[in-house]
């Protein structure tokens, strides 16, 4: 089984967040207001932590600068409460899967096999395993909050009022959506419409409704029981910002539930090339993946990736002549890059195939490279 020790998690936590600027450089004036909004976050965060119950932290599911931020913030919350990290991304039946992860007897490749990523979740593992890995380090329980896939379905087919109470995995009523959640509900309902071949019917869209409001009870009654066993731990949940948006969804359904002390947030945006290289990053460029690939949104100055011609809007097809297909795969192999040797990327810009090499900065810790490859130290 794989060991971490401090030194790695905190090269991993300069890899992902570190580099970002202090207020009041010589920075373009949009990127100054974006900067100070950041640290207002995070100072007004610091002031709140004491007295919250339940934090949720949104994201984009395939956003690699989403999932920085989540750890950066988790690990500064973690030197004010005892926290308990609690996952959208694997259903609350699987719980005892996560308990052995957490006392160690699971590996990362068995507990993803064992809770069936790809069937209950399927974005790319390479973007949740750093969250996983520190979770085990600082010794924080993971939790397991969502509804299983083949309830949600149900749903979708069957009106939830005729669904028992004892067919439901314990999952209670939810409480009736606001106006301006079900309008938002009904737009992204009318987007799966447009990319499958769904009815129009109004039944239809209240199944739909009733499916994600079944997954926003069953996320809030799970953070609700554990902030009631444990109050002395904060429940931190990474939880698409579909589910937060206008204080809706899992915090509406909280509320429901007597949980006031709550607070849902996201990561600042920042205006393209506001963000610098992150300390000790070897490419220097950011990645967003889709259903279409790899793409470069932005190219720090300066970086190995700006030096070799490396542009915001290239897909990256290609890592040392091996196809990728998301960005946890350029992460993966830009970090086990051996120091010395040139790294080649296929990639795709204005509909034509080019190939850069790469001259990456030695590795600031080749143990990493080493852990990453399975091998013990």
């Amino acid at each position: 089984m794989r060991r971490w020790d401090c030194g790695a998690i905190g090269l991993l936590l300069s890899v992902l967040m570190g580099g970002l600027p202090a207020v009041g450089e010589l920075l373009p004036a949009e990127c100054q207001a974006a900067l100070a909004t950041a640290e207002r976050q995070r100072l007004d965060l610091q002031r709140r932590t004491a007295d919250l119950a339940v934090l949720m932290l949104g994201e984009i599911h395939t956003s690699v600068d989403d999932h920085a931020w989540q750890l950066g913030t988790l690990e500064s919350l973690s030197a004010q409460r005892r926290l308990t990290l609690a996952l959208e991304m694997i259903p609350a039946a699987r719980q005892p899967i996560l308990d052995r992860f957490n006392r160690g007897e699971l590996d990362e490749a068995a507990l993803l096999q064992e809770v069936d990523w790809p069937a209950v979740w399927g974005h790319d593992p390479e973007l949740y395993l750093p969250l996983l890995r520190w979770a085990r380090l600082r010794g924080v329980p993971l939790l397991a909050i969502n509804a299983e896939p083949e309830l949600v379905r149900r749903v979708r087919r069957q009106d939830l009022a005729t669904i028992p109470k004892t067919e439901r995995d314990g999952i209670g009523t939810p409480a009736p959506p606001r106006a301006a959640y079900r309008q938002r509900l009904e737009a992204s309902w009318r987007g799966h419409r447009s990319l499958a071949a769904a009815s129009e019917s109004k039944d239809d869209l209240q199944l739909f409704i009733d499916s994600q409001l079944l997954r926003d009870r069953a996320m809030a009654e799970r953070l609700a029981a554990a902030h009631r066993e444990n109050p002395d731990r904060l429940a931190v949940a990474l939880i698409g910002v579909g589910h937060l948006e206008g204080g809706d969804g899992v915090p509406q359904q909280l509320r429901d539930l007597g949980i006031n002390a709550q607070l849902s947030l996201r990561r600042p945006a920042l205006p393209a090339g506001c963000t610098p290289a992150p300390r000790g990053a070897r490419l220097g460029a950011y990645l967003e993946s889709d259903a279409n690939g790899v793409w470069v949104r932005q190219v720090a100055p300066g970086s190995a990736a700006a030096a070799a011609g490396l542009e915001p809007g290239d897909r990256i097809l290609k890592l040392n002549g091996q196809p990728v297909q998301r960005a946890g795969q350029v992460i993966r192999g830009v970090r086990l890059q051996p120091d010395g040797r040139p790294l080649q990327l296929t990639i795709e810009r204005a509909g034509r195939q080019r190939q850069l090499e790469l001259q990456l900065p030695p590795s600031s810790d080749p143990r990493l490279a080493a852990r990453d490859n399975g091998a013990n130290a």
